[in-house]
């Protein structure tokens, strides 16, 4: 997603474009990965030192319940990233904690033997060793 999609859905959905709100925009599209509140708020802190962590939470939450971000829970944190066109899935390395994206989704692989059952969302997260740090362990 652009900046200017960004901008039109708050539009569309009657939310202005706050200074912080911007920044926000601007710190998730140009972040590869996932980041958790902590990590915007501390480089939201560093433009607007009096803002709150509750106000980066609720602009995050914003972002996503409007489809700019899509949010997971990695381990204990919620982390977000920018939304894109496909859902995705991640891998999550034990060691060095990096997160990396699957190019694919593995439920494709048994959607067709679910039977008796809607699915409307799903999320997969797989952990173990990347391959930096699988070469450092041996």
């Amino acid at each position: 997603m652009h900046k200017q999609e960004a901008i039109k859905k708050l539009k569309d959905h009657n939310y202005k474009l706050t200074p912080q709100r911007e920044l926000i925009l601007d710190i998730m599209l140009n972040q590869q990965g996932y980041l958790s509140v902590r990590e915007v708020y501390e480089r939201v802190k560093e433009v607007f030192p009096q803002v709150s962590i509750d106000t980066v939470y609720r602009n995050l939450s914003l972002l996503k319940d409007i489809n700019i971000l899509n949010e997971t829970t990695i381990g204990n944190n919620i982390m977000y990233v920018m939304r894109k066109e496909i859902h995705n899935h991640t891998m999550r390395c034990l060691k060095c904690g990096k997160i990396f994206e699957l190019d694919i989704c593995p439920l494709e692989l048994w959607i067709n033997q679910i039977k008796d059952f809607e699915i409307v969302d799903h999320k997969i997260e797989i952990v173990g060793y990347c391959k930096d740090c699988r070469s450092n362990k041996n």
